[in-house]
Parts: C-alpha cells; structure tokens; sequence
C-alpha cells in the first residue's frame, strides 16, 4: 500500500482520536457537573431540621443529610450503603417487616406508600423514635423506579402529648360519670356534644356515647325541646351563665321530674361562644318534702325526734349538692395542671433542639478539632448561644413542676374519691388533721380567691371516729367561713388535745354573727345568709354527727371580727345507746 493510500487512513484516525478526546473532555465536564450538582444538593438537605434519606433499588442508603447523621448517630460515611430497614428495625430473622412494603412500592403498589407512611428508627442512643414519613419515587432516565427519597419528622413527643391529653380527658370524663349531677354539654347548633352517664339514663340511652349528635328533639322529652332550646340560646348569646333555675321535665320512665339546673356559655380561646354546658339534679323529692313541711310546720316541731331521723336521710342530698357545685372546679382543677404540662413539654422540644444543635457543631470540629482552632472557637460560641448550662438545669426543673402538676391533679382525685364515702358506719382509728387537709383540698377552689390559710397543727393523737362524716362537719365549717368573708380575709385552722379529748377550730376574719343569733345557729333550718342561698341545715347536721361521737361543736363570735367554730371529741370512744 502507497503513502497515498495511507493518508486517508490517517487522516480518519486522526478525527477519530479527536471526537474521542472530545468526548472524554465532555464526559468529564459533565461528571464534574454532576459531582457539583450532587454537593450543591447535599448542602441543600444538609440545611433542613428533618432527617432526608435516600434508598437505592436495594433499601440500602445512598444518600442521607446531617439531621439523619445526627439522630442515628453515626457520620454519612458509617451509613452509606448499609440497609435501612433492617439497621431501623431489626428482626429476629434478620429481615425488617417493611422491606416488603418498600418492595411493593418500587413495584409500582402505590397502596404500600401509606403503609410506609409512620414507622419508628431507633437513635443514636438505642431509643424508638417515632417518625412521620413523607416518600417521594426516584426514576431514571427511562422512568424506571430505582428507589425512594424520604424525608422524616419525629413526632415522639407529640404522641407523648396526645396521649397525656387523652388520658387526662379520659379522667375527667370518669370523674363527671362518677357525679351524682346529670351533666351535658352541646354545640352552638345544640346538638349533644356528650354527657355523663346518669344524663344518658335520664334520656333513655344506654350509654354517653349515643348522645353524640342528637338534639332535644329526639329524647323522650321531645315536646319540651323549643322551651330547653330557647334557654341555651339564650345563654349562649348573652355569654352569661343562669344558675340553679328550677324546670321540670319528661323521663324515660314517662314522670314529669323537676329539676335544680345550672347552664353556662362555653367560650373558647378566642373568646368566641362554640356551646353551652349544662348540669342539674333531680329535686322532685326535695319539692315534695318542702311542700310538706309548709303544711305540717306544726307537726314536725311537734316530733322533733322525725327531724332527727330526716336529718340522717338528707345527709347524702347535702353531700350530693356539695359535690355538685364543687365538680366544676374540681374539673378546672385538673385542667390546670395538664395546662402547664403542655406548655412544658412545647419548652423542652425547643431547649433539645438547642442541644443538638451544640452536639451538631462537636461534630463538624471533630475531624479536625486538634489542628482547627477556629471550629474549637464555633463549639464554644454554640454553647454559649444556647446556653447549655442552663438548659441542663432548666430541663429538669420543667419536669419537675410537670410531675408536681401530675401529683396535684391526682391528689384532688383522690380526695373527691375519699369524701364521697360519706355512708360507711364503721368506727377506725383516723387522724383528725389528716381529715382536715383532705376537705381542705376538696372546697380548695371555693376558698382559694378569698381566704389565706393559715394553720396551727398540734400533732393531735388518732381517735377511733366514722372519718368520712366528720369530713362532712369539717366540711360545713369551711364552707361557712369562706362565706363568711365579703371580700378578702383569712381562715385559720388550729388542733389541739390533753388527756381526755381533743379539738379543732375552723376562726375566720369575716363579718361575724350577731349576739342574737349565736344560740340559733346550729337549730334546724336557721340561717342569716339571703333567700336560695343557704338550707340552714349545714350547722345543725354538723352538730348532730358531733354528738354521735359524744363530742361538742360550739362557736363564738364578735361582729366585724369574725367567728370560730370549735370541735371537741374525747379521745376514748364510748358507744352512744341504741335508740328504740
């Protein structure tokens, strides 16, 4: 072959050496392209607070920002390629539960998205960490899927929350079914948002749960719903509560009842008016009782010894109206508390989100934190941002106050719970003060914005007593002197004993009590407080349960100065003869 014939030749491999050249030039163009696209990104996910993983067609990690590094603990480079579902969430079989899920989705089963959708990975620490996920398909070229992108919020802390909330909803809707009251609540369409279990009885439901959504007119007191349904409207568009009205009303065992009833606008945080809230009880046997005494006044002063008997059978329609109006600030009661507990639970997700974010900076000096001086400077900067120190501090004391706030609500759980087993007839051994501070915590509310406390506990000895109905006493007397002062005064409880007896008094800084009408007040039905206000049977059964224990109850009192109640009880029980 000529020289002639090899030019050509030549020449073709010459061009050939140039496009591949050229070629390889825009190859790695667009690699390097690619490599500048691909940190550009990383730093992109890297700048988000929620973890953002990307899975291969395998399920291992190709792809994971700081956020995911930091809450699993380990660097990207530990993670890169291992298997995600089976590092999240190890079996016994070596093989994750989700793994087929995610091979569904990849197979194009939409369906196992929503599956995939709330999952928990375990931490750096070894902890569940409930996360929320939001899953996108990666495809390529083709629009073939070759794996997922994720991006994961934590919701631990929320679910820890929700579940606080409901189960201190679940209390307070026990304590309500657990009041002798019949208590509703409805929309602002009047239609039954729910109610305890004695208001579904009284509407011939079987249980709270099939109130929800009905209204007036569909109970068996149906042809009195325009009447009830007009007074909640009115209640709710004046934004004014109307207590203790009596009406009466239909049952399911086809009587017409009447009723004591209390309703109140319920408004919400905005002020706005979303329902109205009810409560009342059936007095249709204290009516008659009253119309009956108007009618034998005469007669029942006459046999003074019935008087004594009815006043035992009204303790417990005494005790139940007690209750009644103490539920609801029992129920504020409890709110108040959980209240504080979500306030404290939303300051610890921002002081942990401070700490990491110091654990953040350790770890972007911890490659070069012996020759950098500079990252050293960042991490001391970080901490003094956040102020480490004292979060550390502040953390504890926030749990600390949410658990008194825990102990509290149960505390005043516990003595409704107590107090209500005002019935029982068995003499025990009890500690007065003890008694003392239990009723203390029950008419709390009623006492707390007028009175201060003030005590004088002499340690006094137990006494074999019937505790609960000495509560009721104490009960009365508390009551009295809350209602005693107009404005802002104080209650001071003092104990005392010697050899034979010991006592308690319940003074007051209130109004006091006329010298005419000290010797009346423990009789029957005598009361100085206005109409509707007082039954004048609270001194006189607190009286007669004193003297069942062979004890007094005496009082003395200055006008303008106040009053103080004294009871005495001896500290050796002799049985009081059996009456015939």
């Amino acid at each position: 072959m000529s020289q002639n014939d090899l030019a050509p030749l030549q020449r073709q491999l010459e061009s050939e050496r140039t496009a591949r050249k050229e070629a390889e030039r825009l190859f790695e163009e667009k690699i390097s392209e690619l490599t500048l696209a691909n940190q550009q990104l990383q730093r992109h996910v890297d700048c988000l607070p929620c973890i953002v993983v990307a899975l291969d067609s395998d399920a291992r990690i190709s792809m994971i920002n700081q956020a995911g590094c930091a809450l699993l603990g380990q660097p990207a480079s530990a993670l890169l390629g291992q298997a995600w579902f089976e590092r999240c969430l190890p079996q016994p079989n070596g093989e994750s539960v989700l793994l087929p899920l995610f091979r569904q989705l990849l197979a194009g089963d939409t369906g196992a998205k929503g599956k995939l959708a709330e999952y928990a990975i375990s931490d750096g620490s070894g902890h569940a960490r409930l996360m929320i996920w939001h899953i996108g398909l990666l495809t390529d070229a083709t629009g073939k899927i070759v794996g997922t992108l994720s991006s994961g919020e934590d919701i631990s802390e929320q679910r820890q929350a929700e579940a606080a909330i409901a189960e201190s909803r679940n209390l307070l809707l026990k304590i309500i079914d657990t009041v002798p009251a019949r208590v509703f609540w409805k929309d602002s369409e009047l239609r039954f948002l729910g109610c305890n279990a004695a208001f579904a009885s009284d509407a011939g439901m079987h249980s709270s749960a099939e109130m929800i959504g009905k209204d007036d007119y569909q109970m068996v007191w149906a042809e009195q719903a325009d009447f009830y349904r007009a007074d909640d409207r009115a209640v709710m568009e004046s934004g004014a509560p109307r207590l203790f009205f009596e009406e009466q009303q239909a049952t399911a065992g086809g009587e017409t009842v009447w009723l004591r009833t209390s309703k109140v606008p319920l408004i919400n945080d905005d002020q706005q008016t979303f329902g109205v809230l009810g409560i009342y009880e059936d007095i249709t046997e204290y009516r008659r009782i009253e119309a009956d005494n108007r009618v034998h006044v005469a007669e029942l002063t006459a046999l003074n010894t019935m008087l004594i008997e009815a006043q035992n059978q009204m303790l417990r329609s005494v005790k139940m109206a007690s209750v009644g109006q103490l539920a609801a600030g029992v129920a504020r009661e409890i709110d108040n508390p959980f209240a504080f507990i979500s306030s404290h639970l939303m300051a610890l997700k921002g002081h942990v989100q401070d700490l990491l974010n110091v654990v953040d900076a350790y770890q972007k000096a911890e490659p070069a934190l012996a020759a950098q001086g500079e990252l050293l400077i960042a991490i001391k900067q970080a901490k003094s941002a956040a102020n480490l120190d004292f979060l550390q501090h502040d953390i504890l004391n926030l749990i600390s106050e949410s658990l008194d706030g825990v102990q509290r609500a149960r505390t005043i759980v516990d003595c409704l719970k107590d107090f209500s087993q005002v019935d029982t007839v068995e003499w025990l051994p009890a500690n007065l003060e003890k008694g003392l501070e239990s009723t203390l915590n029950i008419v709390w509310n009623e006492i707390k914005y007028k009175a201060k406390i003030k005590k004088d506990y002499a340690g006094i000895p137990e006494i074999e007593c019937l505790e609960p109905q000495l509560k009721q006493v104490f009960l009365n007397l508390l009551i009295n002197a809350v209602q005693a002062i107009d404005e802002r005064g104080t209650i001071t409880l003092r104990t005392g004993f010697d050899e034979q007896a010991v006592w308690l008094e319940v003074a007051d800084s209130g109004k006091g009590i006329e010298p005419e009408h000290l010797d009346k007040v423990f009789d029957p039905f005598f009361t100085t407080k206005p109409a509707g206000k007082g039954t004048g049977l609270g001194l006189s059964l607190a009286k007669n349960i004193v003297q069942r224990h062979r004890g007094q109850l005496e009082a003395r009192s200055k006008p303008g100065k106040g009053s103080v109640f004294r009871v005495t009880l001896p500290r050796n029980r002799e049985p009081a003869p059996e009456r015939s």
